[in-house]
Order: structure tokens, then C-alpha cells, then sequence
């Protein structure tokens, strides 16, 4: 800049006489504007008024004024926006010295900000303050790089960079083009663009107040104690300065802190509010807790509304599952807290204290409570059965169907007779061709012989394809009146075909001779079959009978007849078959008029039979099997065949129900029977009362090879729910035909189980079911042969000891008993190790009273011997090691004794020289307690078990003794007088007795055998030990159980002094003795000794 400062003087010089001073003009025009003023060549006006002269001039000081090189501001030249503050121009929204105003200078680390002074934000590293708030250039959105360098829409910032942005990590939003947290973002709490308010935090997308804890103050995200925190002294960001302290939310100086204040760590602090320093310095409270008079206390801190704390969290009661309704009421497992209640899922119910599912549960089926019964499982809040693998359910029965002729390849779908199921396809046998309806072969079939509908001439039959009449007989006629003649016995073709005997004349030997007919040659005469057996076999001849009728569907039937008839007042299956019989027979029933009955009332039955049967093609030779339901009226049975001759007839029939009757095919596989009885009952039972409802009957037959076999039918565990009753019936049973069980003796209320034993050989079997009223029932019905002992049960089982079938089958035993004998009992309470009876050891003998009668074998076992049998348990505790002896001497029963450990295992060492840790017979050396049991063991410090068992069982009394062990030797005494022992002790004693007894001792062991008649012992060392002695000897079952003994005293010869001397009575009979040889005082009466004993 160009100064002017001295301008004046060469004026001054040019116009000396116009009253020019040395003063300065009053004005300068330097502006500081960097632009010199114009001279415009024009003096000032001399006025002629020279200025006088005081004859004072300015007084030199010698300090000349400094020049700041600012030079004054030429008055009205600051620049727009600016101010002259001390003859400068200065911005006053800006400049430090004058912020505001001039003079208002702003402190050492503030700024100027729009006139006001501010103390800039201090950044975390990494962070660039932009705008007044902190933010990172590297990902800020709004400063991507630098202050103000905001992204565009749909791009995000990326390391200082804005790109453009697809898609958002999982958990994050496009928000303004920038992938946001909205359950955490302050900017975009739960939606984009929704902000929290200053103060507030975003918590799971909602905008909540900060919950710092009580005293404290949300800085920046973090809690401070504005009242003690230096770089927050009273305010976020009030820092206060070197050697200051913040007390009571200002900055002081020095030492001293303000009246209720503790400077601790030089810091001035409430030691009743601070929580670094509560109640004195460096008492910090732990997390969760607060400083409240000195003392840490839970922080109760403020929730947000509608949250209650719980310990040290909010929480809201109406939806948290942990405290539902209340802090620390927690739902079950399975629900959640809806509304403050604890409640299930949806499509769950509250069954006791359990979410379940009544849709599916099979404890809960359709309600709480209803469970479903063994084998059954819960499918639409219904009970059904559940079947295998590999098995369908088709109606009430579990199927293959790959395999089943009832349902081949799909439910319902039947095979033909004589077909069988093979891979879901039904097919005849190999060797067998469909005709029509029926699996035969053509080889055989005299309907289908050589091929399909082929029939034979009466009486021939099919062989090898071909028909032919059989031995001895001859084809006659031709057409359809074509048939086999036996020249030697047909009236018809006596001789040869067509000769016909005359009437009164019967053919014999191929010749007509008069003779006489059978009484039931024809229908008129037939004879009368006494229904009121079950079960008859009827004798007949047809030797001499006429030919008066046919069945012409069924094969052989234009040989000889004769008759028998019945009357039915009840609906019954009939069944009768010649088995047995040694010529070709044929059955077949007619009407009271004499029609043949070709409907056989039940599915499988048969009103005619040549050869076929019921057991397979051709099993039954040439006789016959006939089965059919009939309705109340009069029948005929009638007799005729290929051939004629005696014959014996097995005719059975019984009551067929007024329901359906249907063929049943009973397995050792258990099978369900379903079904609904309605309408009037028309089966009763003598021997059940529930016998007046409808009933239904299944029926089968079984062949000449059956072997007598268990059948077992109930309807206990299925969805039977009416008062049922079952009953089986075998017309050809000796020990009678029906069996049936109403409810008695059984546990399955109002249903019913029984079981029965079908006959060998060939007959007819049924089960009804039957009961007080009408509804649908479920039976499982099987047959099977279990061996000697045991029963069928749907399985084989033994009802001795089977709690599910204790007795019989589904005899059931309640809880707390057992299945014994075939009854149920209940258990000695000692029957497992679990529950044992604890034996008082503070008295060194006890008399333990066991039965065995009704216990269980619990598993224990040990080798030696018979110790499987039923057991009792018998617990105790020892607290130092001990002897323990036990006998069951004087049991009526071979018994067993055994020690086992605390852990159940059996103790087979008895660490004594001539003990016995388990005994089943004999007892020990000596005492012969033939089936009576002995046993001694030494035992350490801990909890044992004495199990009592055996080969049998039954009362008994068990003798229980136990004596201590001191601390040194432990010996067998052997019987015996005068015996001399020798030893020594040493260590700590732990005997005690009513004698001096503090030192250390020695331990002697015998037991007597239970014929033992008690003796006399004496034990003594005088003489015999330098020491102070004292003896003590013990027999668990005396009555006082110790004698003792420490100084005898004495005077010359007899002078004993300080040793011991003992007489005691040794008690008869089995138990435990011990002699002690102790000392008077510990650590001084010890040493080497010897003792005379006479011991019984």
C-alpha cells in the first residue's frame, strides 16, 4: 500500500504566508483500500483567522506511536457486511475479536459462527464434522467424500465415492438411495425418511426417549453424569480446562470442593449420588445398580410408555412371554403372552398345564383328556387305528394290500375265489384258470374240465383234463340227462344202462331183487334232526335208497338219496360235512318244499358241495362241507353222491345273531373287527348277563389237520363304547360250546375280553358280538398255541406274572401292585433297593422282620447260588469301618443273604479271613444252617446294602449285628482256654467305652453258630504289658453289650496296678463278639503286649 503521510509539509512549504501550521490536517484519506487518493491541486480556503499560538506544544514523550501498519479506516469506507471496530473494517459474523460486536472477543478454541462464539465439535476419529453434526465422508450420503457431497437417488456412498445401489444387504432398506438399518436409523426409524426427535433413539423401529440411567444424560449416544464429567460439565460439550474439576455441574479450580462434595482422584463428587464413588471413593456400583444416599441400589430407571422394568430391563407385560402379566410370570413352554395372559398358539388348546394340538395329540383326541387307546392314533381330533408300515387302513383293519384278497391293490377291491392278492394284483394259484368268477383247474374242475364252463355228466369227474365216470361206473344216457351209473347198485341201469329195476326192487350186484329202502329214501319220510344238541353226528345208508333228486349245479349229486330235516325258530348257521365217509358224497340243502337253497345267507358259505370244501380244492377227499346263515322255517339236509353206501353225517349248527354274519379267517396275527349292532338281539348266553342287545355273528371253519388252538377276542383298547359282551361258540367243544365274558373281573369297564380253546379237526367256530345295548363296537380277535405255562393273549404271555393279563388276559393290575401267582399284590414296601428299609445302626444288634411273599427279583444277583429268587432291601450306614454280621437261622425257607455297595454293585469279597460276603446254604464254617443263610463281611465307613433273597420265599427273621474295628490289627479268635496273645499298638485310637479308653487298639473277631449254648470268657494282661492297659470285649445280642475293664489293682502277688483283667458271659446262640485290647491314655498307653484268653 502507498502511504501519504507527510503531503502537508510540502504544502506548508509552498504557502508559508497563508497561516500554515506544523499540525497535521484532521482528516486522512488512506481508506486501507489499497487505492491512493487523488491530489486535486486545490489548497484548502484560507479563512484569515490564523490559529493562535499557545506557546504549548505537544510534549515529546519519546514514545512515538507505533505503527501497526493498519491505517485508520477513512470514515464510511467499510466494505458492505463489514464493521469499524478500532479504526478496522472487520466482519463481525466471522472474526474472533469482535463476534458480534466489537470487542466481543471469543475464547482460545472457539470460532466465530454467525456472530455468536461456538465451541467446535470434536469428532471420533474417522469423523468429519459437517453441518454441526459428526458423520463419516467414507458412507455419509449426504457428504460422500466431503461436506456437502450428497448421492444421488438410487446410489450409495462407498469408500468416499458415490455408486450406484440394486439391492441392500439382508436386514437393510434403500432409503434416499442409501442402505439403512430402519429398526436402528435415526433418520429412517421403521420407514424411510421417518426421524427420531433430538433426544431420541430408534429401538426396533420406533422412536424412543434415550433411557440412560437416573443422574445421567444421553451425550452423543453415550450416558454421562453431567454434574462430575470434565468435557461435560453441566451440558453435553462444556469442557472444562487444565487443572479444573466439574463439581455439582461447573468448572472449579484448586482443592477445595464444595460443602457436601469429596474430592476423590481429583475430582470433587457426591459420594451419595456418584456411582464410581458411592459412599466413599472407589465404591463403584456394578451394572444395573445406582448410587441412592450412599448406597447401590437397583437402578429403577424410566420405560418407555406402555414397558414396565423388570429387573434390570423394560419390558412389555402384555406380549412378553418371560413376564406375562407380571415381571417374572413366565408362560409354559408352547405359549405366549397375548393381552397379559399366557395363551396357545392358534389350533392349540391348554390341556393341563401343556400347549397340545386336539387335532393330533393321542393323550388330548378331539378334548383334553381323551386319549386314544393302545394302537390307535389321533388323525382330525379322531381316534383311529394306526397301521404298520406297508399296511393300509381299509375300514377298521390294517391290510396289506399287496397281499390281502379283500383288498388287492386298493381298499374294497375283492379277488375272485380261489384268487390270491400277489403284489397288488389279484391272480389264480399257479396251475388254476378264471372261469367265470371262480380260480379252478381244468384239469380237476368237473364244471370246467379241459376248459372253462366243460361240465361233466353227473358223477363223472375231471382227470387230467378230461371227464370220466369213476371206477366202477359206467356213462349212461346223453345230453343233459347223461350221468354215471354203478351197474352194480343203480335201480336205474341195474346191470347196464337203462335196465330199471321195478318199483319195491333194488339194485344189487348188477341184478334187481326185491329189498327194503332206507326209512328216509324220500323227503316225506326224512328223518327228524334234534336241534337241541349243538353238536351230533347222524348215521345213514343209501345203499338201498332211490335217486329222488338232484342239485344239477353241484357236481355228483344223481346217486342214491336219502333225507333229514329241521326246523329253525331262531336265524342259525348250519353246518355239516361227511368227512370220514369212504365213497364219493354230496350234500346240498332244500327248502320246506323242497327247492334247492342256492343262497347261502353269509359271504363264502356253500348250500351244496360235491368234493370242494372248505379247506382248499380236493382237501377233503371225496366227502363234502356245507355251511349256510338260515332263517327261522323248516330245511332238509340231504345225502346223495357218485356212489352209495354208509355214511356218518357231522352235523353242528348255532345261533347266528340278528345281524350279519360274516366269514372271518382268525390268524396269530391280531386283526380288528368292526362293526354296528342295531334292531332285536336273537343270541342270549346262559353264563353272561349282558346278552339282550342286537348282535352280529363272524363265522369260520376249520379242516380235518387243525390242531386245538387259543382263540382271544376284546374289546378292551378300542373305541368300543357300549356295555358289550363277547361270545365264542364251537358247537363240537366237549367241555361246552359257548364261552363268554360280559365286564366281570376284567378292568376295562363295560368292555369285555375272553378266551377260548378250539377243537382239532374239522368244524364250525363263531364269535359274537353282542351286549346291553345297541352301537359300534371294535373287537381284535387271534388264534395261536403258546407253549406249557403260558397263554394267548393276542401274544403268548405268562399269566403268573404278566401285570397286563395277571390271571387272564387283560386282567390288568392297578399302580403300586404286580402280577404274582396269577393275582395281583402289592409289594413290601422294601421291595427295591430305592426304597429300603434303613436299619437303626446306633444299636449294635437288630431283629429285621422280611416277607418276601409278594416281592420282585429286582435284578440283584451275586454267585453264590440261588439269590434270583424274590428280594427285599435293607439299608444302612456306617461312620467308621466296622464288622457287620446277618443270618436268617430259623426261616421256613431256602434263603439267601448278600451285601451289595452304595452304587447297587454286590460286595463279593468279605475281607476277613473266614467271612462270607454272600451265603445261600450252610452258613459259616461250622454252623450248618443247611437252607438258612450266614454271612460276616468287614465293611469301611460309607452306606451299604443287605439284600435278602433266595430260592423260594416266604417270612423270615434276619439277624443283624455290627461291632467297630480299632484302629490296628484286626484278627480271627479261635475257641479255646488259656490262649496267649501277643501284639502291639501304636497310632490314634478310635474306641471308646465307659473304661479308660484313649489310646490305641487292637481287634479281636468271632462269631457263634445258633446252636452255640453260651460260655464263659476271660481275658487279662496282668503281667503281661508295661503300659497302662485296658480290655473291652463285645457281644452285639447281649444284653449289656460291653464288659470293660482298665486297672485292676492288686496288692503283692496279686499287685496287677495299671493292666486289665475281664470275665464276661458269652450270650447263646448265632451272633457277633469282640475283644478289645486299648489303652488308658492316648499317645502314652500303647506299646507291645500279651493277653491270656479263654474263649468259648
Amino acid at each position: 500500500m502507498v502511504r501519504k503521510r507527510n503531503w502537508w509539509l510540502a504544502a506548508c512549504a509552498l504557502a508559508l504566508g497563508a497561516g500554515c501550521t506544523e499540525d497535521p490536517p484532521a482528516v486522512v484519506t488512506d481508506d486501507d483500500s489499497g487505492i491512493v487518493d487523488t491530489d486535486t491541486g486545490t489548497p484548502p480556503t484560507d479563512t484569515g483567522n490564523p490559529v493562535k499560538d499557545t506557546g504549548n506544544p505537544v510534549e515529546d514523550t519519546g514514545n512515538p506511536v507505533e505503527d501497526t501498519g493498519t491505517p485508520p479506516a477513512d470514515a464510511g469506507m467499510c466494505a458492505a457486511g463489514q464493521s469499524e471496530c478500532s479504526g478496522a473494517c472487520v466482519d463481525t459474523t466471522t472474526s474472533t475479536a469482535n463476534c458480534g460486536s466489537c470487542g466481543n472477543a471469543c475464547g482460545a478454541d472457539q470460532t466465530c459462527v454467525a456472530g455468536t462464539c461456538t465451541t467446535p465439535m470434536t469428532c471420533p476419529t474417522g469423523q468429519t464434522s459437517c453441518g454441526g453434526a459428526c458423520v463419516d465422508t467414507q458412507t455419509d450420503a449426504t457428504n460422500c467424500g466431503a461436506c456437502g457431497m450428497a448421492c444421488g437417488a438410487g446410489s450409495a456412498c462407498m469408500a468416499g465415492t458415490c455408486r450406484a445401489v440394486t439391492m441392500c444387504p439382508s436386514g437393510q432398506t434403500a432409503c434416499a438411495g442409501v442402505c439403512v438399518d430402519a429398526q436402528t436409523d435415526n433418520s429412517n426409524c421403521g420407514t424411510c425418511g421417518t426421524a427420531c426427535p433430538t433426544g431420541q433413539a430408534c429401538t426396533a423401529g420406533v422412536c424412543a426417549a434415550r433411557m440412560c440411567p437416573s443422574g445421567q444424560t444421553d451425550c452423543s449416544g453415550t450416558c454421562i453424569n453431567t454434574n462430575t464429567d470434565a468435557a461435560n460439565c453441566g451440558m453435553c460439550g462444556r469442557s472444562c480446562t487444565a487443572g479444573q474439576t466439574c463439581t455439582a455441574g461447573a468448572c472449579i479450580d484448586g482443592t477445595t470442593c464444595p460443602a457436601g462434595q469429596t474430592r476423590c482422584s481429583g475430582t470433587c463428587v457426591d459420594t451419595q449420588t456418584d456411582n464410581t464413588n458411592c459412599g466413599a471413593c472407589g465404591m463403584a456400583c456394578a451394572s444395573g445398580l445406582v448410587c441412592r444416599a450412599g448406597a447401590c441400589v437397583m437402578d429403577v430407571m424410566a420405560c418407555p410408555a406402555g414397558q414396565t422394568r423388570c429387573g434390570s430391563t423394560c419390558v412389555d407385560l402384555q406380549t412378553s412371554g418371560t413376564n406375562c402379566g407380571a415381571c417374572a410370570r413366565s408362560c409354559p413352554s408352547g405359549q405366549s403372552c397375548a393381552a397379559g395372559v399366557c395363551t396357545c398358539a392358534t389350533g392349540q388348546t391348554l390341556c393341563g398345564a401343556a400347549c397340545v394340538n386336539t387335532q393330533t395329540s393321542n393323550t388330548n383326541c378331539g378334548a383334553c383328556g381323551t386319549a386314544c387307546p393302545s394302537g390307535q392314533s389321533c388323525t382330525a381330533g379322531v381316534c383311529g387305528i394306526t397301521c404298520p408300515s406297508g399296511q393300509t387302513l381299509c375300514g377298521a383293519a390294517c391290510v396289506n394290500t399287496q397281499t390281502s384278497s379283500a383288498n388287492c391293490g386298493a381298499c374294497g377291491t375283492a379277488c375272485r375265489a380261489g384268487q390270491t392278492c400277489s403284489a397288488g394284483a389279484c391272480a389264480c394259484p399257479s396251475g388254476q384258470t378264471l372261469c367265470g368268477t371262480t380260480c379252478v383247474s381244468t384239469q380237476t374242475s368237473s364244471s370246467n374240465c379241459g376248459r372253462c364252463d366243460n361240465a361233466c355228466a353227473s358223477g363223472q369227474t375231471c382227470a387230467a383234463g378230461a371227464c370220466a365216470c369213476p371206477s366202477g361206473q359206467t356213462l349212461c344216457g346223453t345230453g343233459a340227462s347223461a350221468r354215471c351209473a354203478n351197474f352194480q347198485s343203480d335201480r336205474a341201469n341195474c346191470g347196464r344202462c337203462g335196465n330199471a329195476c321195478t318199483t319195491g326192487q333194488v339194485c344189487v350186484g348188477g341184478g334187481c331183487r326185491s329189498g327194503s329202502a332206507p326209512a328216509n329214501d324220500q323227503r316225506t319220510g326224512a328223518t327228524v334232526i334234534n336241534l337241541a344238541m349243538p353238536n351230533q353226528t347222524l348215521a345213514a345208508d343209501t345203499t338201498n335208497a332211490a335217486n329222488d333228486t338232484t342239485f344239477p349245479t353241484c357236481s355228483c349229486t344223481s346217486g342214491q338219496d336219502v333225507y333229514f330235516r329241521f326246523t329253525l325258530t331262531a336265524p342259525e348257521l348250519i353246518y355239516a360235512d361227511t368227512i370220514g365217509t369212504a365213497w364219493d358224497t354230496s350234500l346240498f340243502l332244500q327248502n320246506s318244499t323242497g327247492a334247492n337253497i342256492t343262497n347261502a345267507g353269509t359271504t363264502n358259505g356253500r348250500t351244496c358241495d360235491d368234493d370242494l370244501g372248505f379247506c382248499g380244492g380236493g382237501s377233503v377227499g371225496r366227502t363234502s362241507q356245507i355251511l349256510a346263515r338260515l332263517a327261522p322255517g323248516t330245511y332238509y339236509l340231504v345225502l346223495s353222491g357218485c356212489a352209495s353206501g354208509p355214511a356218518m353225517i357231522h352235523f353242528q349248527h348255532t345261533a347266528a345273531g340278528n345281524g350279519p354274519s360274516v366269514q372271518l379267517n382268525p390268524t396269530s396275527t391280531v386283526q380288528t373287527l368292526s362293526g354296528t349292532t342295531s334292531g332285536t338281539g336273537t343270541s342270549t348266553s346262559t353264563s353272561c348277563t349282558c346278552t339282550g342287545g342286537p348282535d352280529n355273528s363272524y363265522w369260520w371253519v376249520t379242516c380235518p389237520s387243525a390242531t386245538a388252538a387259543t382263540f382271544y377276542a376284546t374289546s378292551c383298547g378300542t373305541t368300543t363304547t357300549i356295555d358289550n359282551e363277547l361270545e365264542q361258540r364251537s358247537p363240537g367243544r366237549t367241555a361246552g360250546p359257548n364261552v363268554c365274558n360280559d365286564d366281570t373281573g376284567f378292568v376295562c369297564g363295560a368292555r369285555a375280553t375272553l378266551t377260548s380253546t378250539l377243537p382239532a379237526g374239522a368244524g364250525l367256530h363263531t364269535v359274537i358280538a353282542d351286549g346291553c345295548s345297541a352301537g359300534a363296537y371294535q373287537i381284535r380277535v387271534g388264534v395261536g398255541t403258546c407253549a406249557t405255562g403260558r397263554t394267548y393273549c393276542g401274544t403268548c404271555i405268562d399269566p403268573l406274572t404278566d401285570n397286563n393279563h395277571c390271571g387272564g388276559c387283560n386282567r390288568q393290575c392297578g399302580t403300586g401292585t404286580f402280577c404274582r401267582a396269577g393275582a395281583c399284590v402289592t409289594p413290601p414296601s422294601n421291595d427295591t433297593r430305592t426304597a429300603a428299609t434303613v436299619i437303626d445302626t446306633s444299636r449294635p444288634a437288630s431283629i429285621l422282620s422280611a416277607n418276601t411273599t409278594n416281592a420282585r427279583n429286582e435284578g440283584a444277583s451275586s454267585s453264590c447260588g440261588c439269590s434270583r429268587g424274590n428280594d427285599v432291601f435293607y439299608r444302612f450306614t456306617l461312620t467308621a469301618p466296622e464288622v457287620v454280621y446277618a443270618d436268617t437261622i430259623g426261616a421256613a425257607w431256602d434263603t439267601s443273604l448278600f451285601f451289595q455297595n452304595s452304587g447297587g454293585t454286590t460286595i463279593t469279597a468279605s475281607g476277613l479271613t473266614n467271612g462270607l460276603a454272600c451265603n445261600d446254604d450252610g452258613g459259616l464254617s461250622g454252623c450248618s444252617t443247611t437252607l438258612q443263610s450266614q454271612v460276616m463281611v468287614r465293611l469301611d465307613a460309607g452306606t451299604y446294602y443287605l439284600v435278602l433273597s433266595g430260592c423260594s420265599s416266604g417270612a423270615a427273621s434276619v439277624r443283624f449285628h455290627h461291632l467297630p474295628v480299632g484302629n490296628g490289627a484286626l484278627t480271627a479268635l479261635n475257641a479255646g482256654s488259656g490262649q496267649v496273645l501277643a501284639g502291639s499298638t501304636s497310632g490314634t485310637g478310635r474306641i471308646t467305652s465307659t473304661c479308660c479308653s484313649g489310646g490305641p487298639e487292637n481287634t479281636y473277631y468271632w462269631y457263634t453258630c445258633g446252636a452255640f449254648a453260651g460260655g464263659s470268657f476271660a481275658a487279662s494282661t496282668c503281667f503281661r504289658a508295661s503300659w497302662d492297659t485296658e480290655l473291652d470285649q463285645r457281644s452285639a445280642g447281649r444284653a449289656a453289650v460291653a464288659t470293660c475293664n482298665d486297672d485292676v489293682g492288686g496288692s503283692g502277688i496279686f499287685a496287677c496296678g495299671l493292666r486289665s483283667s475281664i470275665n464276661s458271659t458269652i450270650p447263646a446262640g448265632a451272633g457277633l463278639h469282640t475283644l478289645y485290647v486299648d489303652g488308658c491314655t492316648a499317645g502314652t498307653a500303647s506299646g507291645s503286649y500279651s493277653v491270656n484268653v479263654t474263649r468259648p
